[in-house]
């Protein structure tokens, strides 16, 4: 028995030694497996890592190389552009430089025969020399307009040619605003007193407002308005107010003329007026496609402009109002001052208003001096 329960026992020992090195492989495989895993996942995150740098290199390299390519095209299109624009200003200024003209037309050329039935007729009484009759006439007959706003009548010389132009375009109208009720040039005749004299069978597509500014008759014309001509006292303030009183009722892309435009240069040679350049400055500031007439010998200098408005006029009228802050070279009454004021209020808002009272008030000490 003895013997027996020693062997017991030391199959006890063996067992217990056996399962502690069974648990000790265990352990030891265990820990290879393990290092096994995390070698391959650092290896596999040293690989993707080293993969990323490398495809961002050449990302890198690619972006240089294309921006070098990118500058080498801006440069050589640059460099095109800049010839062709000397090629064409050499070949325009050869060909007494060619301006932009309205659907690509010659406009001065545009139905001339209808200007030539009233020509010799308002020849003595119209202050548009012939080549800008032409532009006027052959505007018109391209765009033909509906609705027609001339501000700055006289003795009715252009309003005569204007209504000869509309004649034959059905539901055509003219309306011409003058704040002098009798001509400034005649005293003893009313403005516009030609047309009822000389041309009695356009009265019907005229309406005359006289005696007041924009602002008093322009809520009775109306708004819609395809086309407006200004041709006013062309200093500071003027023109600039008219066309702020006229501007919320031009309909969208409509045409604006300007006469004077060059007064300073008129007839070729510097003249007294060296303060008339509302006008030039309205043509330079106002956002539109240019309509210029070709005729003389001059780079730029034409006496009268046009342009096709640009749309949403809404968003350039802070400027057009930041143009009051030129020098004004005379002050409107009291009246008209607030008249303005009032219709300013109306239909642009307090802030314009705001740059108007403040341009008002800095020209009033201007003028005082």
């Amino acid at each position: 028995m003895k013997n027996n329960v020693l062997i017991l026992e030391d199959n006890s020992f063996l067992n217990q030694k056996i399962n502690s090195f069974q648990n000790k492989k265990i352990n030891i495989s265990f820990l290879y497996i393990s290092f096994i895993l995390i070698s391959i996942l650092l290896i596999s995150i040293l690989y993707f890592t080293i993969k990323l740098v490398n495809y961002q290199k050449n990302n890198e390299i690619k972006f240089l190389k294309n921006k070098n390519i990118s500058s080498y095209k801006i440069i050589y299109k640059y460099n095109s552009e800049e010839k062709n624009e000397q090629k064409y200003l050499n070949e325009s200024i050869k060909n007494s430089y060619k301006f932009l003209n309205f659907y690509n037309t010659s406009i001065e050329t545009t139905d001339l025969n209808i200007l030539k039935k009233i020509e010799n007729e308002i020849k003595d009484y119209i202050e548009l020399t012939p080549e800008e009759q032409k532009f006027m006439n052959g505007l018109i007959r391209n765009i033909k307009p509906r609705k027609i706003i001339e501000i700055g009548v006289s003795k009715g010389g252009s309003s005569a040619l204007i209504l000869n132009a509309i004649n034959d375009i059905k539901g055509s109208k003219l309306y011409s605003i003058d704040k002098s009720i009798y001509c400034y040039k005649e005293k003893n005749k009313k403005s516009g007193f030609i047309v009822e004299e000389k041309f009695p069978e356009l009265l019907d597509k005229w309406s005359l407002f006289t005696g007041g500014i924009t602002s008093e008759f322009i809520e009775t014309i109306g708004d819609g308005i395809d086309l407006v001509f200004i041709d006013t006292v062309h200093i500071a303030p003027g023109e600039m107010l008219d066309w702020l009183m006229v501007l919320p009722f031009l309909k969208n892309e409509a045409i604006v003329v300007f006469h004077d435009t060059f007064y300073l240069y008129y007839n070729k040679q510097v003249t007294k007026y060296k303060t008339h350049t509302s006008n030039n400055q309205l043509l330079c500031y106002i956002r539109g496609e240019l309509i210029l007439p070709q005729y003389g010998d001059s780079v730029f200098f034409r006496n009268i402009g046009a342009l096709k408005l640009a749309p949403e006029q809404n968003k350039y009228y802070y400027q057009y109002f930041l143009a009051l802050g030129n020098q004004w070279e005379y002050m409107p009454s009291e009246t008209h001052q607030k008249l303005m004021r009032d219709f300013f209020m109306k239909y642009y808002g307090k802030n314009y208003v705001d740059i108007y009272d403040d341009a008002l008030e800095k020209n009033k000490i201007y003028l005082n001096k």
